[in-house]
Order: structure tokens, then sequence, then C-alpha cells
């Protein structure tokens, strides 16, 4: 057997290696947090954060949103998703709302996904979104914050490798569209696309 067949075979041997230890052991919690300021301020902010109409403008690839009741804690909002130009990678997110402040905080968990995948990688997925007025004036502070844990050995292996960018990928709220108020008006649809569902 030649040098590059042996140095190939034991790079292969050390990646499957690596890749099996990352994905052993119990599931762990992954977690996300992001910020953006505003020049606006919440009252400017509110009618887009707190319209369920108006998600689709500030949610990354959000086509609509179907409500059983007024945004309530305990109500469910399903989410009709769908990647710009790719019809085919149609998929619905049904949340569970925890917590609603109009204008204030809005608190979430999937509930279900259409595609099944999600749940084969990651369960428990929720986040949350703060509008935080800023002294004297000075706009708003956008937090966002997501949350999930592992639910297979993929799951921990993506988890451990590149948590921040599979949070990313779960958190679907787009704070820099939620933030401005043109690239709202100006987007038509044009959000990036996300990997998920998996």
């Amino acid at each position: 057997m030649s040098k590059l067949k042996i140095g190939l075979l034991l790079v292969f041997s050390l990646s499957l290696a690596t890749w099996s230890w990352l994905s052993r052991g119990p599931d762990f919690t992954v977690q996300f947090e992001r910020t953006v300021q505003s020049p606006l301020s919440i009252e400017e902010l509110g009618k887009a954060f707190s319209d369920p109409a108006q998600w689709p403008s500030w949610h990354f690839n959000l086509v609509s949103v179907d409500s059983n009741s007024p945004i309530v804690a305990g109500s469910l909002v399903l989410l009709k998703m769908e990647p710009p130009k790719k019809e085919w990678k149609r998929f619905e997110l049904q949340l569970r709302v925890r917590e609603f402040e109009p204008g204030k905080k809005l608190s979430v968990e999937v509930d279900s996904e259409t595609k099944g995948r999600l749940q084969k990688v990651l369960r428990e997925v929720s986040w949350e979104i703060e509008l935080l007025p800023q002294a004297q004036g000075q706009g708003t502070l956008l937090r966002g914050r997501a949350q999930a844990k592992t639910a297979s050995p993929r799951g921990r292996l993506m988890a451990r490798l590149a948590p921040r960018v599979v949070m990313n990928q779960v958190f679907y709220p787009d704070l820099e569209s939620l933030a401005d108020l043109n690239k709202r008006k100006h987007q038509k649809g044009e959000h990036d696309g996300r990997l998920l569902p998996f």
C-alpha cells in the first residue's frame, strides 16, 4: 500500500474517531444570544412586533402566520415557512406562546415541525425577544435568545462543532429587519435562507 493511501486511511480513521467521540455522551443544552440596536422607539417598533400579520417582514423564510386566538400565553401559532425560490422546501412550525407582552416581550417554544427533521436533531427548542428602551430616548435594544437540547448523536456532533451556527439556524426572527423600518419596507420577502429543517 502506498504512503498516500496509508495517509488518507489514517486521516479518515482519525476523523471517524473524532466524530464518534463528539457525538457520544448525554444530550445537553445549547444556547444563543444576539442583540441589535435600533434607532426607533419601542412605540415605533411595537406594531410590527405585536401584530402577527407583520411577522413575515421580520422572520426568515416566513410566508404567513395562523393563530387560533389572539397572541397570549398558551396560544398556538402556526408559521408557514418557505425558503426563497425553493417551494419544495416548504414546512410549518407550530409555536406555543410562553409569554407575550405587546411591544415588550415574546417568548415561544416549538411545539412541532411538519418535516419531522428538526425533532431528530434538537428538542425543547425555544426562543424569546425583548425590546428594551435605551436611556434618554436613544432608541431600543432588541435582545434575542434561543435554547434547545440535543436529541441524537447527530445533534450532539453539530452542537459541539458549531453551536452558534446550529442555534442561528433555529432562531427564525430577523432582529436586524425588525430594528430597521426601511429594511422591512424594501425586502419584499428576500430573506436569506435557513438550513433547517435538517
